[in-house]
């Protein structure tokens, strides 16, 4: 029996079915990251600081914040990673 040749519409389905799937996965690994930030902060007294006096903070770590969230940082041969507080640079 000779397979049938799928169709560019079942290809379509098949893609949009995937976007959501990954859209989803996405929001759970943002969630995730939040809380792990969140106890970050937290553990470093940041919650004395409110809401707003840490976003300054942030902005302030990460540039100004005007040419996107990575602005002004500089990394030590690895993109998008900054030393934390082990004493890697």
């Amino acid at each position: 029996m000779a397979k049938k040749k799928p169709s560019a519409l079942d290809a379509l389905t098949r893609h949009d079915e995937e976007e959501r799937r990954l859209a989803s996965l996405r929001d759970a690994l943002r969630q995730a990251a939040a809380l792990e930030l969140g106890i970050i902060v937290l553990d470093a007294g940041g919650g004395a600081l409110g809401s707003e006096g840490l976003r300054v903070a942030i902005r302030k770590a990460l540039g100004d914040g005007s040419q996107g969230p990575c602005a002004g940082r500089k990394t030590a041969g690895k993109p998008g990673v900054k030393g934390g507080d082990d004493g890697q640079p």
